[in-house]
């Protein structure tokens, strides 16, 4: 019984171990320390260069994206969404003016349509745009306050009619007549914007 390797196998089996001796050195010695590492590097530097190319794209396009913002800026200015006015108390007043002008437009009478109460309401909530308001009560009838509502939000500049509340009311008196006619307590809050920029929100 033959219990060493012949001169053959054992030159076989030495050539095997030193392979695997080989392969453990690099990866333990070179592959985890040098290779692996440069490799790592050079995936970094290509994310490097193709952020590099997307910001050189963006600078390229710098020209078309400035003409862009003037002619919105161009647009903004010349919107005539906005008020007219440039602060909020100048902008409150002419909101004011308005809705007594188109009250006294479609009231019959100085008693069957009248403002009750107007009065200055800075908002509270952060807006792109300044945003001036002012909370109105009316006594109106229906018929009176139908088209009023409709002259402040489809007339320019652009307004806002909301927070509206409505209760219906008994006790006046018609001129020249006894009977007592039914009216509506109307309470709103009329609001436009100025093209002055606002508080912007917080990112959430």
């Amino acid at each position: 019984m033959q219990w060493l390797p012949s001169s053959d196998n054992g030159r076989f089996l030495a050539v095997v171990v030193l392979v695997i001796a080989v392969l453990l050195a690099y990866f333990v010695g070179v592959h985890w320390w040098f290779t692996a590492r440069h490799l790592e590097i050079a995936s970094q530097m290509g994310d490097l260069r193709e952020r590099e190319l997307r910001y050189r794209r963006t600078v390229a396009q710098r020209p078309e994206i400035e003409q862009r913002l003037a002619t919105v800026r161009a647009f903004e200015a010349s919107n005539p969404a906005f008020l007219a006015e440039g602060d909020f108390d100048s902008a409150a007043a002419g909101l004011s003016q308005r809705l007594k002008q188109i009250v006294q437009a479609h009231a019959r009478d100085a008693q069957s349509c009248q403002i009750i109460m107007n009065q200055y309401q800075r908002p509270t909530d952060k807006e792109l745009f300044e945003r001036a308001a002012i909370r109105v009560r009316l006594r109106c009838s229906l018929e009176e306050f139908g088209p009023i509502l409709h002259d402040l939000e489809g007339g320019s500049p652009m307004l806002l009619v909301d927070e509206v509340q409505v209760w219906k009311q008994t006790g006046y008196r018609a001129p020249g007549s006894n009977q007592v006619a039914s009216y509506l307590d109307i309470q709103f809050t009329l609001s436009g914007y100025l093209r002055k920029p606002g508080a912007a929100k917080a990112a959430p």
